[in-house]
């Protein structure tokens, strides 16, 4: 195993550590990092970031969780957000082989406004959202899940302005994600070919996401608080960001 892959296994220890700690920021820290020290391609890494999303999501909705979801809001959104992964999975292979640094620069672009975004403190709305916006959030959030398996912001920002518990805006989360990243994920199997060395690195990934996830919560996570680490996380994911953006120019 050479020091490539060490330090991208590396990077998956600390995304899952930072998604246990934060509820966000996996496949970001993945792509954006792992992007940056160019240890693998953009769509390599957005491949292993769904595939290990899975692992995630499942891990996340265990126990019974996902029986809280949003169910209507959540049909609404895949009507739109799955074929929309469809047309980022169309466009991410065009980038990825005509104009990688067009691809750079976007991911670059979506990390600070990732970071940007993730600063708001939406105020909870006095009723709930009409259809029509989680139908716009699929759009977006289904082209970001087929760019770099990046399906969060938009859809996250939206639930949190609901006037609903916070264990029915988890569940719902937790649920949109896994079946979006198992869609990306079953369409990159059929229309892609991934090499031996994505097909090593997800299945060293997946139980090295699980033990990382179980010792985040067990031991990690009283060393630091929550918002520390999101500031942390923020503050990596803009550097990676300014770098990706400076090879896309440059």
């Amino acid at each position: 195993m050479d020091i490539s892959l060490l330090m991208l296994l590396s990077v998956i220890a600390l995304g899952t550590y930072i998604q246990t700690a934060t509820g966000f920021g996996f496949g970001l820290i993945v792509l954006g990092i792992g992007g940056a020290l160019e240890l693998m391609t953009i769509p390599e890494l957005a491949f292993i970031a769904s595939l290990l999303s899975l692992v995630n999501g499942a891990s996340g909705l265990y126990g019974g969780v996902w029986r809280q979801a949003q169910f209507r809001s959540m049909w609404v959104f895949l009507s739109v957000a799955l074929p929309m992964v469809a047309v980022g999975l169309y466009w991410l292979d065009h980038l990825g082989q005509a104009a990688l640094n067009v691809l750079q620069g976007l991911l670059g672009i979506v990390m600070i406004l990732v970071c940007v975004s993730s600063m708001l403190k939406p105020d909870p709305l006095k009723t709930p959202s009409p259809s029509w916006h989680f139908a716009l959030s699929g759009v977006f959030a289904g082209l970001l899940s087929g760019l770099f398996s990046t399906a969060g912001p938009p859809i996250s920002y939206l639930m949190y302005r609901q006037p609903v518990p916070l264990i029915v805006i988890r569940a719902t989360l937790l649920s949109l994600f896994l079946l979006l990243a198992a869609f990306r994920t079953g369409m990159s199997l059929v229309t892609e070919s991934i090499s031996s060395e994505v097909q090593f690195v997800s299945l060293i990934g997946a139980p090295l996401v699980l033990a990382g996830t179980y010792l985040s919560r067990r031991f990690l996570l009283s060393l630091l608080e929550a918002d520390v680490v999101k500031r942390l996380a923020m503050g990596m994911l803009v550097l990676s960001g300014g770098v990706l953006l400076v090879k896309a120019v440059f």
